[in-house]
């Protein structure tokens, strides 16, 4: 895997502010994990969110990230 594009990084910048967002409002780190997460199914929302939790599993039909790994992401999203 390479260098995202400029796209790409955008993305990854803005679900990182929106992460901060959340939890700066008193969400909860799993629901933050659930509403940034690519896959429908997780995402709280039912839209994969752009450059989401688990984005290149859910473009694989792998499976997604479990609720203990989303936790993970949104911590270090919020770092």
């Amino acid at each position: 895997m390479g260098r995202p594009d400029r796209a790409t990084r955008a993305a990854i910048t803005q679900r990182r502010a929106d992460a901060i967002d959340l939890r700066l409002a008193g969400v909860d780190w799993l629901t933050i994990g659930r509403k940034l997460a690519a896959a429908r199914a997780i995402n709280s929302d039912g839209i994969a969110y752009p450059q989401g939790y688990g984005i290149e599993k859910y473009r694989q039909g792998l499976e997604q990230p479990s609720d203990k790994r989303l936790i993970e992401l949104a911590c270090k999203d919020s770092q």
